[in-house]
């Protein structure tokens, strides 16, 4: 029954995905969307990756463009017109979104067994705002995926006796989700100390888990990385992307914005970059990140509390508490039309409301503190950058899923706890029938 269970809420979570993408049959490629089908075509036709400016690009990580190329061969598509691609892209997003609601069911089973399992898995189906980025030819769907199976994996190892390949399957799943997303690098950090558990710690037979985790993920993400050597000249692990995402904060119009504080614009509208910008066609990729990169970090030093403000607001729109106008326009980056992304702001509203009841419970403190470290440097690693609802705010939404099964599990089983006591008291209480009848009055 369990697993009948499981089987059909999956089923739902996959008919919700394909209901809203028949839903929205408008939808086409804004921003990144625009790239990462680009290189996904030119993978798919065999020109390889995609050139920027007529030059070798790593500004977009290749994992997505990979299997969107993947997907686009498989059926036929990649050189089809958009209309005839992009719903080829959205249902393998629809899958993709699944197998997310599963491994959340997965690490809910795991940390705290099949009732939250199934709970989580209830909320993970309907929760809105992975819907609406599942339904968009972005990259985060499968990085969430990617994380959470790491993740699972980590867990796993603990409690197997064949800890080795659940070791090396963290290890491969951490590389992939790294070179999906450029910050899923920081994800080794929790992965290896999930696998650093034996005792003594220091010894070498507890060293070596978490080493070859390490060890693994990097060997994965390893051929990326000397195709940029050769292509770009220079050592790139993964992708060209940070210098842009500082550029687009640290600068006078985002810090003097009344309207949008600290809010996150594109180069070619910020004039402090235009000298360098309008050099774009002409310079290497690398050297381009490098001076972009440099002037935001010389920005940030010279504007030490502006630091503060970016962490401040960017927290703010983060929980989509920077007025439904911002959440609305960050949702449109990704294509979502204004009412799915306010009945998404909702939707956010009324789990994290349950998640903040979740994380008061006693099994929520009793999961391994490496399972909250993962959300936790997911907003770390964006939270001085840039932030844009429900697109950053996905690798931290599963858990906050998990949170909200621990609190609705958990009053569920206070009331079937109080119902059965009273029922219990209700069956145990003498009845007046069986009440002793008082002795007649002596005459």
């Amino acid at each position: 029954m369990y697993r009948v269970t499981i089987g059909l809420l999956l089923v739902i979570a996959l008919l919700i995905r394909i209901g809203y993408i028949e839903a929205t049959p408008d939808y086409d490629l804004v921003h990144d969307a625009w790239g990462y089908d680009y290189h996904a075509r030119s993978l798919a036709v065999g020109e390889g990756y995609g050139l920027s400016h007529e030059r070798p690009t790593a500004f977009r990580p290749p994992g997505y463009p990979f299997l969107l190329a993947g997907v686009y061969k498989a059926f036929g598509v990649q050189a089809s017109p958009r209309a005839e691609r992009l719903p080829v892209a959205r249902y393998a997003q629809a899958v993709i979104g699944t197998i997310v609601v599963a491994l959340i069911g997965l690490l809910a089973h795991q940390l705290w067994g099949r009732r939250v399992a199934l709970v989580a898995l209830a909320l993970a189906a309907v929760y809105l705002p992975l819907i609406l980025i599942g339904g968009a030819v972005m990259s985060e769907p499968l990085f969430v995926a990617l994380m959470l199976g790491a993740l699972a994996a980590a867990v796993q190892h603990r409690r197997s006796p064949h800890r080795y390949r659940w070791v090396i399957l963290a290890g491969v799943l951490g590389g992939l989700a790294s070179l999906t997303r450029a910050n899923g690098l920081i994800l080794l950090a929790p992965l290896a100390f999930a696998a650093w558990d034996m005792r003594p710690r220091w010894s070498p037979r507890a060293l070596m888990p978490p080493v070859v985790l390490v060890a693994v993920a990097l060997l994965t993400v390893s051929p990326w990385t000397v195709r940029n050597a050769v292509r770009l000249h220079a050592f790139v692990p993964v992708s060209t992307q940070l210098g842009s995402a500082l550029a687009g904060t640290y600068n006078d119009d985002a810090r003097n914005d009344r309207e949008n504080p600290a809010s996150w614009r594109s180069l070619k509208h910020v004039p402090e970059y235009k000298a360098i910008y309008d050099r774009a066609a002409s310079m290497p990729e690398v050297e381009l990140e490098r001076r972009i990169r440099s002037t935001a970090l010389r920005y940030a030093r010279e504007h030490p509390l502006y630091v503060g403000e970016v962490a401040y607001w960017t927290t703010r729109r983060m929980l989509d508490l920077g007025g439904l106008e911002w959440a609305r326009h960050t949702a449109s980056t990704v294509s979502v039309d204004r009412p799915w992304a306010t009945a998404g702001v909702i939707c956010f509203w009324l789990f994290g409301l349950l998640a903040i009841g979740g994380l008061l419970t006693g099994r929520a403190r009793c999961a391994p503190g490496f399972v909250w470290a993962v959300p936790a440097l997911m907003y770390l690693s964006v939270v001085f950058l840039v932030v844009e609802t429900p697109r950053y705010r996905s690798p931290i939404d599963p858990f906050v899923v998990l949170l909200a099964a621990l609190a609705v599990s958990s009053a569920a089983s206070f009331a079937g706890g109080r119902l059965n006591r009273d029922r219990h008291r209700d069956e145990t209480a003498p009845s007046s029938r069986d009440a002793p009848r008082s002795a007649p009055p002596a005459r």
